[in-house]
């Protein structure tokens, strides 16, 4: 969350956000995501986080690269960020970076949907 300001702010430098409304737009989204009782924990500081990390197979032959990972005491969880409509596929999607989580050796591994948009979080069970 005290990162919100800065992180949109660099975007607006860069170009991504043209202007002050869509800047204003983008916030209010991103601030109602982090609020949602279900990941507040995503977002404490509590977790060791990967954004955007590729994770190989152990014969190095498949990568994958799920959105977000975080680790705790054991427990890997995987989230990857949707903003259109469900969709089935998606759900592979996210098994298949847990079943790699998995052959890491973690044995505690939760997935996870999250429609941006419509500020849903779906679990994903393997």
């Amino acid at each position: 969350a005290d990162d919100i300001d800065r992180a949109l702010d660099k975007l607006l430098v860069q170009g991504f956000i043209d202007d002050a409304s869509r800047h204003k737009r983008i916030k209010s989204l991103v601030e109602r995501a982090i609020s949602n009782p279900d990941a507040a924990d995503w977002f404490n500081g509590t977790y060791r986080l990967y954004n955007e990390r590729t994770i190989l197979n152990r014969k190095g032959d498949k990568a994958r690269r799920p959105a977000r990972v975080m680790i705790r005491d054991g427990e890997a969880v995987v989230v990857d960020y949707k903003f259109g409509r469900v969709n089935e596929e998606y759900d592979e999607q996210v098994r298949r970076y847990m079943q790699l989580l998995q052959e890491m050796d973690y044995t505690n591994v939760k997935g996870y949907l999250w429609y941006v948009y419509k500020n849903e979080i779906k679990p994903v069970t393997l």
